[in-house]
């Protein structure tokens, strides 16, 4: 049975002579840097899925933070559901990932969880 095809040792030194003869780069070439969701945890409202809000408050009412959840009752993808509990864990809604257990919901109820999705209009009430 053949897996691959056959290279001899002299043709493997041919090859990498000749790529080694080619001209490099004049400096190191750098790759861009990866955006990533560090920091306070505020992502824009334009960055957050339109099924985040939704998915928070399911999230804080059943107390259990994972994709599957939220695939099931929100009718989503798995690629969908785990964007979302990405954005949830950058706004401070779940906990850091832990293998096949769920998430810790750092929210406890839906007053709180108003107070973190809308801060502005929460800090309007008492005055």
């Amino acid at each position: 049975r053949i897996q691959c095809a056959f290279v001899d040792t002299p043709e493997v030194d041919e090859i990498t002579d000749f790529i080694g003869q080619q001209r490099a780069y004049p400096e190191a070439f750098l790759l861009p840097e990866v955006p990533t969701e560090e920091g306070d945890g505020v992502i824009d409202d334009g960055e957050r899925d339109a099924m985040f809000e939704e998915a928070a408050r399911l999230v804080v009412q059943t107390q259990q933070g994972s994709t599957s959840l939220i695939q099931r009752k929100l009718k989503l993808g798995y690629n969908r559901a785990g964007r979302i509990v990405d954005q949830l864990e950058a706004a401070g809604v779940l906990g850091p990932f832990e293998g096949s257990k769920a998430r810790q919901v750092l929210v406890r109820d839906e007053t709180a969880l108003e107070a973190l999705l809308h801060p502005a209009e929460a800090g309007e009430g008492g005055y």
